[in-house]
């Protein structure tokens, strides 16, 4: 994760951004794709004619379309702002990590019919999916396998040049086919 803290029309207090810097890379505990997180800090005056100090916070995250969360809080004291814009884009980036996994794992309604949704093919094959593959690791596969969220995973084995299906068995255990081309 790269990690961008500044001040708005001044210099930060160093204290001030190595308070920030940690706080920042706490980030990750919930969730690990954080591409950039980029922290301004300021002063503003509010209606009262009190100086406050505010802490903007935005994060640019994976995703399909490339998702940015944002936040904004401001304190009497920089460290009391930086803690509440922390917690604020904590629970957004919990909020994101949430969304993402109710995302994956909703299927269609089974009281829908397949073939009022989707057209099928004489030969019965309903949709084709077609992707680049890269060469890749088994582990680097299970990763992606569990990122998507799916029971199975076809992959280009990296180690020997040939195509793996990883897949998830009935007693939650992993299990990989390989062809066997001789």
């Amino acid at each position: 994760m790269e990690i961008l803290i500044q001040a708005k029309k001044s210099a930060a207090d160093p204290q001030v951004k190595a308070y920030a810097q940690g706080k920042l890379e706490k980030l990750t505990r919930h969730f690990d794709h954080i591409l950039q997180a980029r922290m301004e800090l300021g002063t503003e005056k509010n209606k009262s004619l009190e100086t406050m100090k505010v802490a903007e916070l935005t994060v640019h995250v994976t995703g399909r379309t490339g998702n940015i969360l944002k936040a904004v809080q401001s304190a009497e004291h920089m460290n009391e702002a930086v803690d509440l814009v922390i917690d604020k884009m904590d629970r957004q980036i919990r909020q994101h990590k949430e969304k993402l996994k109710d995302h994956r794992r909703t299927k269609p309604a089974a009281s829908q019919p397949a073939a009022a949704t989707t057209a099928v093919r004489p030969n019965g094959i309903a949709k084709i999916k077609r992707f680049k593959m890269r060469p890749m690791t088994e582990g680097q596969a299970r990763e992606q396998m569990t990122e998507l969220g799916h029971a199975f995973f076809l992959f280009l084995n990296e180690d020997s040049q040939e195509l793996n299906l990883l897949y998830r068995r009935h007693d939650g255990l992993l299990g990989l086919l390989e062809a066997d081309l001789r």
